[in-house]
This record gives structure tokens, C-alpha cells and sequence, in this order.
């Protein structure tokens, strides 16, 4: 597979994990502040 496409791949997967933790509590809405703090946790924890 060649490097954008996995790239792509990569991309959509994070961008469906946040989505799944986000709808978690439809009912709640985020400040900015909030969605920084839910991406930097989001990126630091496949660090680890």
C-alpha cells in the first residue's frame, strides 16, 4: 500500500475515534479549551 494512501487510512481512523468519544454524551457541548485538552489526550495516550 503505498505511503498516502496509508496516510488517508490513518486519518479517517483518528478522525473516527474522536467522533465515537465525542457522541459519548451528545448532550454536551465543548469549549475550545476542552476539545485541545481531548486531542492532546487523544495523541500523548499512542505515545505511550
Amino acid at each position: 500500500m503505498p505511503p498516502d494512501e496509508w496516510s488517508l487510512i490513518v486519518q479517517k481512523a483518528t478522525i473516527y475515534d474522536l467522533m465515537r468519544i465525542i457522541e459519548e454524551d451528545p448532550d454536551k457541548t465543548y469549549t475550545a479549551e476542552e476539545l485541545k485538552k481531548l486531542l492532546n489526550a487523544y495523541i500523548t495516550s499512542g505515545e505511550q
